[in-house]
């Protein structure tokens, strides 16, 4: 049976791996998880300032467009075993970027862990941040 991530969810800095793109200031999803209907909505304070990101998805659904610090992407999720993907495309400067996140929830529900691949011209970028249900 496929994970169910509704609820708030924190960011915790201490738990994740940013890499050389640094970690944010604070991050807060909230999100509501009914079947195949993904809707999420994250809140991040960077060094882009304080942005709001609302994703409506379907699993397995075709890809939907939004708008994150202003251009515009393609976001997709579907399943792989127990992983939920999210993966986004955009173009940057005339090059392909894609992200692929693959969303984990641990047995007791409390913390979800995403493994993030930034696949970027100059190479890939490893991410894991983990956010804690509040």
């Amino acid at each position: 049976m496929a994970a169910n991530f509704t609820g708030i969810w924190k960011l915790i800095r201490g738990e994740s791996e940013f890499g050389f793109l640094g970690a944010p200031a604070s991050r807060q999803d909230a999100i509501l998880h009914e079947g195949s209907r993904i809707c999420i909505r994250t809140r991040q304070k960077d060094s882009n300032g304080d942005v709001t990101v609302e994703r409506d998805l379907i699993s397995g659904g075709e890809p939907v467009t939004v708008q994150i610090y202003g251009r515009a992407r393609q976001v997709r999720a579907f399943w792989d075993d127990e992983a939920l993907v999210i993966e986004t495309r955009s173009e940057v400067s005339g090059k392909a970027r894609r992200i692929e996140d693959r969303w984990t929830l641990d047995p007791d529900g409390q913390w979800i862990t995403i493994d993030r691949v930034h696949e970027q011209p100059g190479g890939d970028v490893r991410q894991r941040l983990r956010l804690e249900k509040r």
